[in-house]
């Protein structure tokens, strides 16, 4: 079964079941980098809502998750497609769901509320 570890620049190692094979040897692990503004702006929230009748409920978009362990690994995005290993796959895309879940939750607990934002903005109080 694949691990995930979390290193002390947010990154996540995810410990594969089976190694890559690469021309420098075997890669047990994969790094992901957290997302930047430009990873983000360029692929997108990795979760679309899909519009039902009186509801909208989340999907993952694996077209986007994909981009995003492409892009943040620390492999090329050739090696990959070596993974085999359907839970090692499935890994990686929650790590890249975490990173997104994570910074929604930020997001969430630093927004002003509507009772404090006026149409000049989000009010400010003095310290006196």
């Amino acid at each position: 079964m694949p691990t995930i570890e979390t290193l002390p620049d947010g990154s996540k190692r995810v410990t594969l079941t089976r190694p890559l094979v690469t021309h420098e040897g075997e890669t047990r692990a994969i790094v992901l980098r957290e997302p930047t503004y430009g990873d983000f702006m360029a692929l997108g929230d990795p979760t679309a809502m899909v519009l039902s009748v009186g509801s909208a409920l989340p999907q993952d978009d694996m077209a986007v998750i994909r981009g995003y362990i492409e892009r943040c690994a620390n492999v090329d995005p050739l090696l990959l497609e070596q993974i085999k290993v359907l839970a090692d796959a499935m890994a990686l895309a929650d790590v890249v769901k975490g990173f997104f879940t994570a910074a929604s939750a930020a997001v969430s607990k630093t927004s002003p509320t509507p009772s404090s934002l006026s149409s000049a903005g989000p009010s400010q109080t003095s310290g006196t």
